[in-house]
């Protein structure tokens, strides 16, 4: 059946059902709306309600996210705990039907799936993709696309990387100048030494475009996990307000190029009074229980040796200046706490000790994954290694500009998220993510490239139980779930081929005398 991310355990049973178009439902309300969402644009069933209909959704007892599936000739029934439950046992039934079924309007193909009874849970409670609207803005509609793909391959988490050294994307309402002044960059260079495209970049989305998107992925089963990025990568944030900076008198720019910059903010308390009043506006939009407050590649030049931060380090009681990222963390993780929110940061949160409360995203290398879950800590392992889909696909020449690194579909494929943790510590691990970092990413076809068939291979990490987990298996239903990713339109990267790396739509490399 090439089911994607391979379930628990699937029973072939005999016979097919046939999806007759006077289809009726029977199911809590809120459950047949789930099922009409997903269903009825490709089937063009209206699932209409009914006391004893052919299609059954019923509570059971079964942990969160888990669902029964069972396809008799005469009946289909799911049994589930939650709504998500019910969302994933939806989405592997569209994987039943023929892959025409994922287009967004009615398929004329015969609707009709061999008899199964599957049961299902996931291994992992977080199930993420990370993608960076900062670099390169991606499209409100781009966006809900993007949850629609997530959903179909079982993620749970969608964190979205909002701000960057290239722009501020979050409408803020107290400090208007972010997304008129911060939110655009006057070109894009792919390095220093390139001339630049000379078009202006840039855009920003407003707070009820946000609350649409995560009602959206509410629906589908998808938390959006929102990141303000702070104290560093802030350059967008510092043209807007410069004199939140430590040289106000300077000017700030927001980035053309991408890279690591030494502007980051200066930590006097009208600062911090900006990013707290910025959080605020961000939690009334994001009900998320977690919220990212990124933390990773803050310099400390601007600090070091700035007779000001010096004198600004000693009244906050700390031994320097290189101690007050540390000591803004402690702060953003106490009042998020005191808002019911927990913070998420990249590994760096820790450099200076295990940060008590906080979850630590791994992604230099699984090894800060292990040392937080070791001390206590609460873990998302996500490391460049294999979780990195700015890095090349392939060692191909021939593959489009990308910012280094490798990691292939087999690599991800060989992920194991407790590696080097000891089992009694397994459940500091919550679960896997990985990361679409846009600098060379700048449409979502690009963005489509990167990230499938890859994330494919990530989402089966992350759901499945890595018992068997076998890659020459895997790649036979991975060849069968990209028909599906054909009928949405995804321009993923072949897997095979004579030229794999090829982009601008699906099917095979056609050569010139194809025809005769």
């Amino acid at each position: 059946m090439n089911l994607l991310p391979r379930p628990t355990s699937v029973t072939a049973g005999s016979g097919t059902f046939v999806f007759d178009h006077d289809l009726r439902i029977a199911a809590p309300p809120a459950w047949a709306a789930i099922a009409r969402r997903l269903l009825t644009p490709g089937t063009g069933l209206d699932l209409l309600p009914a006391d004893d209909g052919a299609f059954v959704i019923s509570e059971a007892d079964l942990p969160p996210e888990a669902y029964r599936l069972e396809v008799t000739p005469d009946k289909i029934t799911i049994s589930a705990a939650d709504d998500r439950g019910v969302n994933w046992a939806i989405q592997t039934l569209r994987q039943l039907l023929p892959p025409a079924v994922l287009r967004p309007a009615p398929s004329t193909d015969d609707q009709a799936i061999d008899c199964v009874t599957i049961e299902d849970r996931p291994r992992f409670g977080w199930r993420g993709v990370m993608l960076d609207v900062g670099r390169h803005f991606m499209p409100l509609g781009d966006l809900f696309r993007f949850v629609d793909l997530l959903a179909l391959h079982k993620y749970n988490t969608f964190q979205l990387h909002l701000t960057e050294d290239q722009g501020w994307r979050f409408e803020s309402k107290k400090y208007p100048k972010l997304q008129r002044l911060g939110s655009w960059r006057t070109e894009t260079k792919r390095h220093l030494d390139d001339h630049g495209d000379g078009t202006p970049h840039g855009g920003f989305y407003t707070q009820d475009q946000l609350r649409s998107l995560v009602r959206y992925a509410e629906q589908r089963g998808i938390t959006i996990v929102p990141e303000l990025e702070f104290p560093g990568h802030v350059l967008s944030l510092l043209t807007a307000y410069p004199e939140l900076g430590n040289h106000p008198e300077s000017g700030y720019q927001t980035a053309t190029t991408f890279g690591i910059f030494p502007e980051v903010l200066n930590m006097t308390d009208d600062a911090l009074t900006v990013v707290f009043d910025l959080y605020t506006e961000l939690l009334e939009i994001f009900p998320s229980r977690y919220v990212h407050v990124g933390g990773d590649e803050c310099p400390r030049t601007e600090w070091i040796g700035n007779p000001a931060t010096e004198r600004l380090a000693a009244e906050r009681g700390l031994a320097g200046p290189e101690q007050l990222q540390r000591w803004f963390t402690e702060r953003l993780r106490d009042w998020l706490a005191e808002r019911g929110r927990q913070l998420v940061g990249w590994d760096e949160i820790n450099d200076e000790g295990l940060l008590e409360g906080a979850v630590t995203m791994a992604w230099r290398n699984s090894s800060y994954g292990v040392a937080a879950a070791q001390g206590g800590g609460e873990v998302i392992m996500a490391p460049t290694s294999h979780t990195y889909f700015d890095y090349y696909p392939s060692d191909d020449h021939d593959e489009q500009y990308g910012i280094g690194g490798l990691v292939t579909t087999d690599r991800v494929y060989s992920l194991e998220p407790t590696d080097g943790i000891p089992a009694e510590l397994h459940d500091r691990i919550l679960g896997t993510q990985c990361q679409v970092w846009t600098e060379y990413m700048p449409t979502t076809r690009r963005v489509d490239y990167m990230l499938y068939p890859r994330a494919c291979a990530h989402a089966e990490v992350a759901w499945s139980d890595p018992a068997d987990r076998d890659w020459a298996e895997f790649s036979t239903r991975l060849a069968q779930h990209l028909i599906r990713l054909d009928a949405q339109g995804v321009n993923y990267r072949p897997e095979q081929g004579p030229h794999p790396w090829q982009q601008g739509g699906t099917g095979p490399l056609r050569r010139p005398d194809a025809h005769k």
